[in-house]
């Protein structure tokens, strides 16, 4: 069972969560957002899970005995203003409309309620990036190394611009930025999770696992001695990482109520 990490339970020490009654979490993946809800929020909250995978969504549901549903963060089949509460983990710069996918948290948050939508820096795991860049260019593969070093979708949500983006749709927003380092004990053990995909980026799409595996044979020694140059005294290998939160307010009831 997948267990929310240090960095969920950060998010939700911005709010009250344990007076927190109705919650949305969009995107919910593997479900450590959800199940961080389900052991914070107050006894009995409704905890409502939303994805695009099915798997995710059943999974999730089945996992912490709360409501799933399959759908997109652009058209959430819910009514407006039902959670005080709702999550979005690095989910807004996958939107092909984030402006719409904005709009739409916004609806569905109750007045007064808040959207947590986590999101990386613009500098955060540039360290890895670099080294894949290299690695691509030692292996003869410019063009790849070329896609990988151009801007990425990832880029179009961050916390340098998402403060801006949100003031849009909500009352106001404060930013939460969180430093960390992502630590692997070996430098096997960063090729693991390298070539578990990360190698594929700037690569033509490739559907063939028999391809995937060419690429990861043709990329490994060349990242595995860039990363080994780079490793401490004992081994370990660190990527420094900043990622934060967005705590955007919708509008206070109050206010809502007062003339333009």
């Amino acid at each position: 069972m997948p267990a929310a990490t240090a960095f969920h339970d950060w998010q939700l020490g911005l709010v009250d969560i344990d007076r927190v009654y109705s919650a949305l979490d969009v995107g919910c993946g593997q479900g450590r957002m959800t199940r961080a809800l389900r052991l914070r929020a107050a006894p009995g909250a409704w905890i409502v899970a939303v994805d695009v995978q099915p798997e995710a969504v059943a999974t999730t549901r089945n996992r912490f005995a709360v409501d799933g549903i399959l759908a997109a963060m652009e058209s959430l089949p819910l009514a407006s203003g039902q959670f005080e509460l709702v999550t979005a983990g690095h989910v807004l710069p996958s939107s092909d409309d984030i402006a719409g996918a904005m709009r739409e948290l916004r609806r569905v948050v109750a007045p007064g309620g808040i959207l947590l939508a986590s999101a990386d820096s613009e500098s955060s795991g540039r360290r890895l990036l670099h080294w894949h860049v290299e690695a691509c260019r030692r292996a003869g593969l410019v063009e790849q190394a070329e896609r990988a070093a151009a801007p990425s979708a990832r880029g179009r949500f961050t916390l340098e611009n998402g403060a801006r983006q949100l003031s849009r749709a909500f009352a106001s927003v404060d930013i939460h930025s969180r430093d960390e380092m992502l630590t692997f004990p070996s430098v096997d053990a960063l090729l693991r999770l390298y070539l578990n995909g990360l190698h594929l980026r700037g690569a033509p799409a490739v559907s063939d696992p028999v391809d995937a595996l060419a690429l990861a044979n043709r990329l490994r020694p060349h990242l595995r001695a860039i990363a080994a140059a780079a490793a401490e005294p004992d081994g370990r290998v660190i990527v420094p990482r900043r990622s934060g939160c967005f705590v955007a307010r919708a509008t206070d009831p109050y206010t809502a109520m007062l003339p333009v």
